[in-house]
C-alpha cells in the first residue's frame, strides 16, 4: 500500500511539474508581422514582397529605389515602414504573459537605409530596440525615424540612444546626430518626414503625445 501511495504521489508530482512547464512555455509566444502595403519593389527573404505576406522573426526585408514596405507587428509595434533602398532584419518578436504585466520584446536590425515606425506604450519591462551598425535605439511609446548611419529622429515620446557606450535621451522634436555626436532640434521639414503619406492609419494615432511630456527649450 505504501509503495502504491508513493507511486501515486510521484505520478501527481510529475504531472504538476509537466503542467507547470507547459504553462510556462505557453506564456511566451513568438509573434509575426504582416505586410500591409508595398510600393515599388521589395524582397522578404528571397521572395518578392506582397501584401498580406507573413514575416517571421529571422527574416530580412529589402527595398529598392523609390520603394517601401509597410508592416503591422501587432502587439510588437504595431507599425513599421521600411523606406527606399533599405535592409531591415526582424530579429525578435516575443510576448510573455506570465506575470502581472505582459512583457513584449521587439528587436529590429537596420543594416542599410532608413526605417520609420510608431510604437504603442507598453509595460516597463518591455523592450523595443532598433540596432544599426553604430547605434542602439531603445524605443517606448514613440513615433520615430532611424537611419543606418546612426541618425535618430523623434516626433513623439522619447528614445534612448546608445552610441559609443554613451547614452543620449532624444525626445519629441529632437534628433540624435552621430556626427556631433549629440542631440539636436529637428526642423519642421524633418519632423514631417518621420511619418510620410499617412503612415499611421486613422484611429491608431494617439490624440496626445505618448510617453513623458517634455518641454524643449534652450539650455545653457
Amino acid at each position: 500500500m505504501k509503495t502504491f501511495c508513493s507511486i501515486s504521489r510521484f505520478a501527481v508530482l510529475t504531472a504538476l511539474v509537466s503542467l507547470s512547464t507547459s504553462l510556462g512555455m505557453a506564456a511566451t509566444t513568438t509573434g509575426s508581422a504582416v505586410v500591409t502595403s508595398v510600393r515599388g519593389n521589395g524582397l522578404i527573404g528571397d521572395q518578392p514582397a506582397k501584401v498580406n505576406a507573413v514575416v517571421q522573426p529571422g527574416t530580412t526585408l529589402v527595398t529598392g529605389p523609390d520603394s517601401t514596405i509597410d508592416l503591422n507587428l501587432k502587439a510588437n509595434g504595431p507599425f513599421v515602414r521600411v523606406l527606399p533602398e533599405s535592409r531591415l532584419s526582424i530579429d525578435d518578436l516575443t510576448i510573455n504573459s506570465d506575470g502581472a504585466e505582459t512583457v513584449i520584446s521587439t528587436r529590429l536590425g537596420l543594416k542599410a537605409g532608413k526605417v520609420s515606425g510608431y510604437v504603442k506604450k507598453t509595460s516597463d519591462q518591455s523592450r523595443y530596440t532598433v540596432e544599426t551598425p553604430t547605434t542602439t535605439a531603445a524605443i517606448r511609446g514613440t513615433t520615430y525615424l532611424i537611419s543606418a548611419d546612426g541618425d535618430v529622429w523623434v516626433k513623439e515620446g522619447c528614445v534612448n540612444v546608445t552610441f559609443r557606450n554613451i547614452s543620449y535621451s532624444v525626445c519629441a522634436g529632437q534628433g540624435f546626430d552621430p556626427r556631433v555626436p549629440g542631440v539636436i532640434d529637428l526642423s519642421p521639414e524633418k519632423l514631417e518626414m518621420i511619418t510620410p503619406g499617412g503612415f499611421i492609419p486613422t484611429g491608431e494615432r494617439p490624440t496626445a503625445p505618448v510617453g513623458p511630456v517634455v518641454n524643449v527649450s534652450p539650455v545653457k
